[in-house]
């Protein structure tokens, strides 16, 4: 199939948003399809080289990249956090218009939208009168109001926000009619399931947000060495975004029972970094945690391999990479259950706190602390659950995967599902 794929955000080698575009449009022409890729030009360094050092795989020779700039203007404004709506907005328009010209030489059998994966971000590609799915999309999420003092800057980072959102999907004609003209919307968590079925997408699917490239997994589930006479290593790893969690993470910890010998490494860096400090301070962890600052992606295997427990208790998340990226490699997950963490972090893989009170909420995550020390047979079972677990999803069979799923669901798209025949060229 002649596929157009939108990944606003796609960039080889690199989390998040950037490494999912990548991976859905190399797994798609892995499956057979022609791939016509939209994109910016951010990562276009990165691509074209993967490229050029893979000109003799079939694969890459059925990806063409399609690179879209907006104004300077525009690309100035996007170092601020309104400007980033802007920028995608501008974009998309381009989008839009370069895939209906482009749509007129090569006939597009279908059209996928990737990235943004925010379902109030919304795509133009809709107007290409094409079979359009979407997702899988993240948007419907909202932060507890319990927990609104372990998120710095609440008005600007939530109230805001949610504004914002509630403008997009009111009067941004994109959202809904996007929504309900897709044959199919994939989805990666509950909330936003709830919210594209009330802006009335007809055909909502749940699904997978993060799977890992095959290369990820180890062979085998990697044990760590025994608890006995050494600190309980605990991992968080995130950029220092307000709604991550950081602040929420070291208030639990401070309330450890004080026999509980721990350690906390914290890796990332963003716009709370400043804070950090103050908080390990008020906690009394001075002496407990390490702050490491950025790490290279290609650094943080070693990270998860290198600790216990992996602890993030992000406010607001879609589905955060590193609960797949810790499973897949055997470490066991300390979170909160909402959001994608409810959906996609089985109970055996790890211990999801209930969003209470912050007094209630801070206390139970101290004692999942507690006990996972005092049972490492326990903490060792959830690394192995989840090391399981992830297994499935491998990108080598994800993808293929997710468009058979997709086909049955909706017959206008039955185009994406691989054949043997597809298969066999690869």
């Amino acid at each position: 199939m002649k596929l157009l794929l939108s990944a606003y955000a796609c960039a080889p080698n690199r989390g998040s948003e950037e490494g999912n575009g990548f991976n859905w449009l190399w797994e798609a022409a892995a499956l057979g399809h022609e791939v016509w890729c939209l994109t910016t030009p951010r990562g276009q360094e990165a691509l074209d080289q993967l490229l050029a050092e893979r000109a003799a795989d079939p694969v890459a020779r059925r990806i063409h990249p399609v690179y879209i700039d907006v104004p300077a203007a525009i690309n100035y404004a996007y170092r601020w956090q309104p400007g980033v709506y802007l920028h995608y907005i501008a974009w998309q328009y381009r989008a839009w218009r370069v895939a209906k010209a482009l749509d007129a030489q090569v006939n597009f059998g279908a059209v996928h939208h990737v990235t943004y994966n925010s379902l109030q971000m919304a795509s133009w590609l809709w107007r290409l009168n094409k079979p359009l799915l979407l997702g899988p999309l993240g948007g419907g999420m909202v932060a507890p109001a319990a927990l609104r003092q372990y998120l710095p800057d609440w008005f600007k980072t939530e109230t805001v926000r949610n504004a914002i959102s509630g403008l997009l999907t009111t009067f941004d004609p994109n959202v809904r009619q996007g929504l309900r003209h897709a044959a199919l919307v994939l989805v990666a968590n509950g909330d936003t399931a709830a919210l594209a079925r009330q802006l009335g997408a007809p055909k909502v699917l749940l699904t997978m947000s993060a799977p890992l490239p095959d290369s990820y997994f180890p062979a085998a589930y990697t044990p760590r060495p025994a608890l006995a006479g050494r600190p309980l290593r605990i991992l968080w790893l995130a950029r220092l975004f307000p709604r991550k969690g950081l602040h929420l993470t070291l208030a639990a910890l401070g309330q450890v029972d004080k026999r509980v010998n721990f350690h906390l490494d914290i890796m990332g860096d963003g716009p709370v970094g400043p804070q950090v400090p103050g908080w390990i301070a008020e906690a009394g962890l001075t002496d407990r945690v390490t702050w490491h600052g950025s790490v290279p992606y290609e650094a943080t295997r070693a990270a998860y391999l290198g600790h216990d427990l992996f602890m993030l208790c992000s406010l607001r998340d879609t589905y955060a990479n590193q609960y797949m990226e810790s499973m897949a490699l055997g470490l066991p997950i300390l979170t909160l259950d909402h959001h994608g963490a409810t959906d996609f972090i089985p109970d055996d893989a790890g211990i999801k706190v209930p969003v209470q009170s912050a007094a209630e909420t801070v206390a139970a995550l101290a004692r999942a602390v507690e006990r996972l020390y005092d049972d490492p047979t326990a903490l060792e079972g959830m690394g192995r659950a989840g090391f399981a677990y992830a297994a499935q999803y491998k990108l080598s069979k994800f993808v293929g995967g997710i468009y058979r799923q997709v086909a049955a669901a909706a017959p206008e798209l039955a185009g994406l599902a691989p054949s043997e025949e597809l298969k066999s060229v690869n």
